[in-house]
């Protein structure tokens, strides 16, 4: 093996054909390099077949270089055979185009000036994605560095393997050069790995143990020679870039690769790493998040009433606020019982003490630890006030009232009642001032309303409590930055909540949360990378698996540098796509279409459909409007649909034809309501004239 040493050389039908000062440093490092191939067809890989098997000189044409859509990559006309040749044809053909002078071409870049508009602007190397209608093959020849052996080719009895790898630059500091970082799946999750903290010059020569390593294939051709010849080629996965962007960073390098090899085959497991943000997360999303819901509308229909608002309604007789006001307060409740048992739920789970002592009435809350002492406190501090439980009697004051709890303490008692959970979690219907809903006996047995509306039409609740709390400065417990201060400023108090579950949690392996949200692994991954344009590169590489440290993995030379474009990328060609509507959308028309897309309902959302038919377009406008134009819209407190005896569910059956003629219609109201906000009617739709294309004919 050692007598016979292989490199990676770009691809054979390049070589020496980059640039045309063949003796340049530039040069000279191309024609070291993978090179990375663009197509703008589906059909890439028989497009890349044929130009193996016509003319493999060609492959220059195709290597890919920076474009956008105003100004594409020119591309070569297709040598893809429609009519099969006959062999001697094919060889003949092979031969002609082995005959052809060759020219050089200009070296692989990174960056280029392009021309769009009268406007000249540098414009990177990006890799766009399939559903731009671009494919990109990053390819290379494996061969032996003495004279006159053939391509190098894996040997499977042997154990060889021949891969490539995305490595991403970034700094291994903040203002530090751009380093290589690998790209390493393990036990603990998806990371960049730092390669190395050698000299720059050999930078991300090594290889990193657990580095995804990335399949290719095998490509036979015969060269200008008649040589039989082998090419290494892999698709370059860019619709993996969210993935690959989300992941999280390490700028520690790793241990040599040998000892990493070592500790991978260890008997014994890895240590896992012990956090709390997973339970934090899980409070946030299931607690905190929901409660701030509820104190911003609780804001926003406070300021609706007392004439802050445009569409204000302070004109409206006092019978018809209060009754507005009461059903209000009674959708705020219907949710505060679902966040109250999730709130229950979760102190059961990782703050078992504290749950006890609730739960016991206070017995061996003195014995709990200082934070958690804190957190039992304050729910026995958070009350409503007076006038926020006045506010929650019904104007008929024979109405049944469910009596308040005195404080969130023993609203979460009270909603862990025997029984309580399951006849909850059974309603079908929504609570509202009915007496078909007030009546029935599945709501929990108390109010406790996490934010609604007193009897003074202002914002109120247990949330109040909260500014007892020392403010959280950690930004494992950082408040929305999307919320609007000047909406609502009460909700971000409920961080002081955060931030105390969170100090009152321990650190440990965290197998009873859920996992992280995807979102959250990106916020902390984009915060590790604020303004990294997001370059990366590929390498070969080759290892003798059954080696282990005595032959390192060999690997290539990186390609030039690129991005990843998004789904949405300004610069991104787009897919041409045709949406065929209906031409005759006359009644008599529109009746042959076949009704064959069925939409099945359960009894459940049957009976919300049957809430929804009897509203008109007025009927929604008028929802908004100020009084006296203003009108609740009447949809009852809802059910399951049912023939009286039983439940029943709903298949319907809808022509599709129809669906897409509504989707347009609708599609463009709602772009020109919201023109108002973003401006874009100039730039959303450009028609072109189609002389007699009729409907009917």
């Amino acid at each position: 093996m050692s007598a016979h040493p292989v490199a990676w050389q770009a691809p054979q039908p390049l070589w020496a054909r980059f640039g045309v000062d063949r003796e340049t440093a530039a040069t000279a490092a191309d024609q070291a390099r993978p090179a990375i191939l663009r197509f703008a067809t589906d059909e890439f890989m028989d497009e890349m077949l044929a130009t193996l098997a016509r003319d493999p000189s060609r492959l220059d044409a195709l290597v890919a270089r920076p474009e956008t859509w105003r100004a594409p990559a020119a591309t070569p006309p297709p040598l893809i055979e429609r009519t099969p040749l006959p062999r001697l044809a094919q060889s003949s053909v092979r031969q002609a185009f082995a005959r052809k002078a060759k020219s050089a071409v200009a070296a692989t870049v990174a960056e280029a000036d392009i021309t769009t508009q009268g406007q000249t602007r540098m414009v990177p190397l990006k890799l766009y994605q399939p559903a731009h209608q671009r494919f990109y093959v990053v390819s290379a020849s494996l061969v032996c560095t003495l004279p006159g052996f053939p391509d190098r080719a894996a040997a499977p009895g042997a154990n060889e393997q021949i891969n490539f790898v995305l490595r991403r630059l970034l700094p291994s500091s903040p203002g530090a050069e751009l380093r290589e970082f690998a790209f390493v799946k393990d036990a603990t999750g998806a990371r960049w790995q730092r390669v190395s903290d050698g000299p720059v010059a050999t930078d991300g020569t090594s290889p990193v143990a657990g580095e995804e390593l990335l399949p290719v294939f095998p490509l036979g051709y015969r060269d200008d020679g008649g040589v039989a010849r082998r090419l290494w080629a892999g698709l370059v996965p860019v619709g993996r870039r969210e993935e690959y962007t989300a992941s999280a960073i390490d700028r520690q390098p790793p241990p040599p690769f040998a000892t990493a090899q070592q500790h991978s085959i260890a008997i014994a497991a890895p240590p896992v790493a012990v956090s709390k943000a997973a339970r934090v997360a899980q409070f946030q999303m299931e607690v905190a998040e929901p409660w701030k819901n509820l104190i911003r509308s609780s804001v926003k229909e406070a300021l609706t009433l007392s004439g802050g608002s445009p569409l204000s309604s302070e004109s409206e007789p006092p019978p018809a606020r209060r009754k507005r006001l009461f059903e209000f307060n009674l959708q705020q409740q219907n949710t505060s019982w679902l966040i109250l048992l999730d709130f229950a739920d979760y102190l059961d789970v990782h703050l078992h003490d504290v749950w006890n002592a609730i739960a016991n009435n206070g017995a061996g809350a003195a014995n709990l630890p200082a934070q958690r002492k804190a957190l039992y406190d304050w729910l026995g501090n958070a009350v409503m006030t007076l006038s926020l439980r006045t506010a929650l009697k019904a104007t008929d004051l024979s109405a049944p009232i469910r009596p308040p709890s005195l404080s969130m303490r023993d609203a979460l008692k009270a909603i862990r009642a025997p029984g309580v959970r399951e006849a909850l979690e059974a309603m079908e219907i929504a609570y509202t001032n009915t007496p078909a809903s007030l009546n029935q006996a599945g709501w929990p047995p108390f109010h406790f309303i996490l934010a609604g509306l007193d009897t003074s039409e202002a914002a109120a609740g247990p949330f109040t409590a909260l500014t007892l709390l020392t403010s959280s400065t950690s930004t494992e417990f950082a408040a929305d930055p999307l919320a609007p201060p000047n909406v609502a400023p009460q909700a971000a108090d409920v961080d002081r909540l955060t931030a105390l579950v969170g100090r009152a949690l321990e650190a440990t392996e965290e197998t009873n949360a859920p996992p992280l949200p995807f979102a959250l692994h990106m916020k902390n991954a984009l915060a590790a990378t604020v303004g990294d344009p997001g370059w990366y590169v590929l390498r070969f590489v080759y290892q003798r698996r059954d080696c282990g440290p005595l032959h390192l993995p060999v690997l290539s030379a990186p390609t030039q540098r690129f991005q990843l474009a998004s789904f949405f990328d300004a610069d991104a060609p787009a897919r041409p796509i045709r949406i065929a509507l209906p031409l005759d959308t006359s009644p008599s028309g529109l009746r042959k279409f076949n009704k064959n897309t069925a939409f099945v309902m359960s009894d459940m959302l049957c009976g919300q459909v049957q809430r929804a038919k009897g509203l008109g377009f007025i009927d929604l406008v008028r929802a908004v409007l100020p009084w006296p134009l203003h009108k609740d819209l009447d949809v009852g407190a809802g059910g399951p649909c049912s023939d009286g005896s039983s439940s029943l569910g709903m298949i319907c059956s809808i022509s599709i034809p129809i669906i897409t003629i509504c989707a347009l219609i609708l599609l463009m109201i709602i772009v020109s309501l919201l023109d108002i906000v973003f401006h874009w009617l100039p730039y959303f739709v450009f028609c072109f004239p189609v002389p007699k294309f009729k409907g009917k004919s």
